[in-house]
């Protein structure tokens, strides 16, 4: 009997698959960076305590739609030039990528929230309700941010000082499960991200622990695999911390993220791989 149930178990699971991935065989990629609206004028800001939500949600959107793809270009232009340079100098270099607001754009999901971080429920853009984060994360919708995409690719162009290529992490907050890992693997590649060394993403056993802790687990077990760690890009600096024994990239690189914040902040002391 217990056969019998694990058998049907596994069949409801290979059937549920099947679905998520013919669905996403549906989904048609985003030409662009999508989800900006007509951005509100930039009128004077009153920055006194306490601030107006709702017109911090309008500056947000002013500079979503205005200056935040040039900042976050100009961030990863930095490590571009880092690991050109330092890529050809050492022996199995990796970088490591976070994947919402790095490598992929969750613009559409979080305008349509209003900024709120909406954990379960459907997710159907066109209504009024909000839209739910699994929800969204199992449609694969997030779309490639241009500048990551472009370091990508020119990342698989570059050898190292024994003419390897230099391997591609990416460490993601997204709980680990078959569906998720399914729909978030589709995504990426869907969006060009092809040729990755592996995807971590976080233990559904301990969802609530600091971010953080596991990201840097995370990086330790690439470098028990003897890579070099030259570069770690994230929008959060729950992507870059790292333990008593440093931070485990020999530099990280902070893009900007206004719209969100995962604990922990940065640490009063800083972090050393950002002096740079």
């Amino acid at each position: 009997m217990a056969q019998r149930r694990a058998a049907m178990g596994r069949g409801v699971l290979l059937a549920t698959m099947s679905a998520i991935l013919a669905a996403l065989a549906s989904t048609s990629a985003h030409a662009d960076v999508s989800g900006c609206p007509q951005a509100p004028p930039a009128a004077a800001f009153d920055s006194t305590w306490p601030i107006n939500l709702g017109l911090l949600q309008q500056r947000l959107i002013v500079y979503r739609c205005n200056d935040y793809l040039k900042d976050f270009a100009a961030e990863v232009a930095k490590a571009r030039a880092w690991v050109e340079q330092r890529a050809p100098q050492v022996v199995k270099p990796a970088v490591v990528f976070d994947i919402d607001e790095t490598s992929l754009s969750n613009w559409e999901q979080l305008y349509h929230n209003q900024f709120a971080y909406v954990p379960s429920g459907p997710c159907d853009l066109k209504s009024g309700m909000a839209c739910g984060q699994r929800e969204w994360e199992l449609g694969a919708r997030g779309v490639a941010l241009t500048p990551t995409l472009e370091l990508f690719r020119f990342l698989q162009t570059l050898k190292d000082k024994n003419g390897g290529a230099v391997a591609l992490f990416f460490i993601t907050g997204r709980g680990e499960d078959p569906f998720e890992r399914t729909a978030t693997e589709w995504n990426l590649r869907r969006e060009g991200y092809e040729g990755w060394q592996r995807l971590y993403m976080r233990p559904s056993n301990n969802p609530g622990a600091n971010v953080a802790v596991y990201k840097t687990r995370a990086r330790r077990d690439i470098e028990d695999m003897h890579y070099a760690i030259i570069a770690n890009l994230g929008d959060q600096y729950s992507d870059l911390i790292g333990d008593d024994a440093g931070d485990h990239a020999e530099r990280c690189y902070k893009l900007p993220n206004p719209f969100y914040f995962i604990p922990p902040a940065l640490p009063e002391a800083g972090l050393k791989c950002l002096n740079h």
